[in-house]
């Protein structure tokens, strides 16, 4: 009997460390950052593993409206964690502000050129990488960055229906981002960035991070996140120029326990992001922390 006893304790054991794990998906922006804060996290509480899936804030909502299994979602914008929140698919109070999304426009160090709007004007830069605006909240906000400083322009026969006023009169937040899936230049002439150019045109990434490959690969610009352009593997190749807030869509960025995941080891590490530990490695990359 000894030896039958055993056995199923040792099931049971396992089953309880299989439990003791914090599933994230979380926006492709906290690559690095989210990363090192799952470390210290686990660092101090042995025992618990966190693991990490990153995407574009838009499908990771979808896929979670859909079923994905997962603990905890960090969003870049806080349009889904609340879309989330108003499906019943969230725990109640734990929806909560972990930082303000801040864009950077980065180039390879090989062109020379300082960092900024102006420099895009350059007649080497024929391609530019973008996240796809319409399911990725960084990729909206590198579109308004580039009407801010007045390089693209907004067409007024933009092919959008359904809209309660004209295009261009649109607010950044009012603009249906999901509906433009034909391409940001159907919506917005990019006259600015192809004058005097053989050919200008942009090159989506599915999220920030795939974007900052493209950036780093192929095109030799990009409009990043910052947390991701101030990290070792693109600021050594490249320099960046980091936007003023203000000069782009805000992203007021979020995170929630998803419904019925509410376990002790989950609980903990949402209260260890929003710590004076979690926040400190989160500013270190290059997040604006809320209420500072």
């Amino acid at each position: 009997m000894k030896p039958i006893l055993w056995s199923v304790w040792l099931l049971s054991f396992g089953v309880a460390l299989a439990e003791a794990q914090v599933r994230v998906v979380a926006a492709a922006d906290l690559q690095y950052a989210l990363g090192e804060v799952a470390q210290v996290f686990e660092a101090k509480n042995p025992g618990v593993k966190v693991s990490l899936i990153f995407g574009s804030s838009g499908k990771l909502y979808t896929q979670l409206s859909q079923g994905l299994e997962a603990d905890l979602y960090f969003s870049a914008e806080s349009i889904y964690p609340k879309l989330l929140e108003e499906k019943g698919l969230t725990e109640r109070g734990t929806r909560k502000p972990y930082a303000i999304g801040r864009m950077a426009i980065w180039l390879d160090r090989k062109l020379g050129l300082t960092p900024g709007p102006e420099a895009l004007k350059d007649p080497r830069i024929t391609r530019l990488a973008i996240a796809n605006p319409v399911h990725a909240p960084y990729g909206r906000a590198a579109v308004t960055l580039l009407e801010r400083y007045g390089l693209l322009k907004r067409r007024p026969d933009a092919p959008i229906s359904g809209l309660s006023q004209p295009f261009p009169r649109l607010s950044w937040a009012e603009i249906p981002w999901e509906s433009l899936t034909r391409g940001v230049e159907a919506y917005w002439d990019p006259e600015p960035l192809r004058r005097g150019k053989p050919h200008f045109e942009f090159v989506y990434g599915e999220n920030i991070s795939q974007t900052a490959q493209l950036a780093l690969t192929a095109t030799q610009a990009g409009i990043l996140a910052l947390p991701l352009a101030v990290h070792e593997s693109l600021s050594r190749p490249g320099v960046y120029w980091a936007a003023p807030l203000g000069s782009h869509l805000l992203l007021e960025q979020n995170y929630v326990v998803l419904k019925g995941k509410a376990r002790p080891e989950v609980l903990a590490f949402h209260r260890f992001v929003g710590s004076p530990e979690g926040r400190a490695i989160l500013k270190r990359y290059g997040f604006v922390l809320p209420g500072e």
